[in-house]
Parts: C-alpha cells; sequence; structure tokens
C-alpha cells in the first residue's frame, strides 16, 4: 500500500485505540507562544510520540526519533503517523541536528526528548548535549513539557520492542512557560562544562514540571549560580 493511505489508515486505528485506552488530561495548551518552538519532553515510552501528536494537533510538530524504531513492523507503522527526523541515538548525528535547526528556522515546531532515550526507571536520565546546540543555534522559544502514565500505557519490552502492547492508563501531559537561551545565563556562571550545564538547565524546567518521582537526576533544585558549574554525580545514560 503507498505510504500516504497507509499513513492514513494507520493514525485512524492509533487515534481510536488511544482514545480507548489512554485517558489523558492536557495542561498549560493555550499558553503555547505562537510560531515555531523547540519543544523539549521527558520520555518514557514508544507511546510518547502519538500521546503529544494529539495533544498538540492541530500545531504541526516534527520529532526528532531514534533510527530503531524502523527496526520492527509496528513501530514503524506508528512512526510514518507522524513527521519524524531520523537520528542514531549516543552519536553525533550532525546531520539530523543540523536539520533541526533549519526547520525551526524555517518557522516549523521540532520536539526532541533529550535524555536519548527511554528511562526505565520513569526518572529522568541526564541530557545529552545536542539539544543545546540546536537551541542555541535556532534562537526559537524553547518549551518544556513533562509525561507521566505512558509508561504504563505502553510498558518497555527490551526483549521485543515491536511486541510491545498497550494498556488503559492516566496520562498527564503539561506545558510549562515558554523560555529563551538567555534566561538560563545565571545558572551557567562558572560550570566546567558549560555545554552540559546548559542542557542541565533546561532539563530543570522539565522536571519542575514533573511529580518527585520522575525527576531522576534532576530531583534537587538547581544550585545558585556562583556555585552552577558543580558537575552532576550521575553519568549520563544510554
Amino acid at each position: 500500500m503507498p505510504r500516504r493511505p497507509r499513513r492514513h489508515i494507520v493514525r485512524g486505528l492509533m487515534h481510536a485505540v488511544w482514545g480507548t485506552l489512554s485517558r489523558v488530561k492536557v495542561h498549560g495548551l493555550k499558553d503555547l507562544p505562537p510560531g515555531p518552538c523547540l519543544f523539549i519532553c521527558n520520555h518514557l515510552s514508544n507511546a510518547d510520540g502519538f500521546t503529544l501528536y494529539r495533544a498538540l494537533r492541530p500545531r504541526r510538530v516534527v520529532f526528532l526519533a531514534g533510527v530503531k524504531l524502523h527496526g520492527t513492523v509496528m513501530t514503524r507503522l506508528a512512526a510514518e503517523t507522524m513527521d519524524t527526523i531520523d537520528i542514531t541515538p549516543n552519536s553525533p548525528d550532525i546531520e539530523a541536528l543540523r536539520r533541526c535547526v533549519e526547520l525551526l528556522k524555517g518557522g516549523q515546531s521540532v520536539l526532541i526528548f533529550p535524555e536519548g532515550g527511554r528511562s526505565r526507571s520513569a526518572g529522568l536520565l541526564q541530557a545529552k548535549k545536542g539539544v543545546g546546540l540546536i537551541a542555541k543555534r535556532a534562537g526559537v522559544p524553547i518549551v518544556p513539557v513533562a509525561l507521566t502514565g505512558t509508561e504504563k500505557l505502553m510498558p518497555i519490552n527490551d526483549s521485543d520492542m515491536g511486541g510491545e502492547r498497550l494498556f488503559k492508563a492516566d496520562v498527564t501531559v503539561t506545558f510549562g512557560p515558554a523560555f529563551r537561551m538567555e534566561d538560563l545565563e545565571p545558572e551557567l556562571a562558572g560550570a566546567s562544562d558549560a555545554r552540559q550545564a546548559l542542557v542541565d538547565a533546561m532539563m530543570h524546567r522539565v522536571a519542575a514540571l514533573l511529580p518527585p518521582e520522575y525527576r531522576g537526576v534532576y530531583a534537587a533544585s538547581p544550585e545558585p549560580a556562583a556555585s552552577a558549574g558543580a558537575p552532576s554525580a550521575v553519568p549520563p545514560s544510554a
């Protein structure tokens, strides 16, 4: 079947399934700034992308998605329902980062999961540095987004990603206040690793929207600017 009608059919089926199984509450949507935005969100499940797609519609957003989603029939079909940029996780995928910046400068919004993979504990993992590069070069408003409940809607199955199943679950999507890169400068003073400090400052805004049990390595409040450079005791996770 050609891609366009296949996409239409699969999207319709997924809307029906999500509408039946997920009880979704969305907060902060009406406060989103107009124009292109860089959305940054925690990552719990392969259900996250379509859940956010539904929450944001009719606003068009392009998702940065791992190439491994093309590895099984089910995940590939699901990924096709959204506009995506493929990225190779845990690698300096310069082309994917360049494409994100290009789209943002061209007036489109992009959504990124800065942790680089789904959290197996539901707590935030330390973010990868690439999102900071995109944010600096694009110069658009950044919107923190917090998800809860999708880890129950579609639990991770590390032995068979294509066999992951959907269950009834309560899901919450929270959009926080938009910010710009210059708003983070007080938190970066004296940082020994400025690039990591930048993405950590961005992720603290995601953590602030989450219940305590979801905050993971960002559970502690940001330190005062004078000591903002203290390195995290938790190494980045893949």
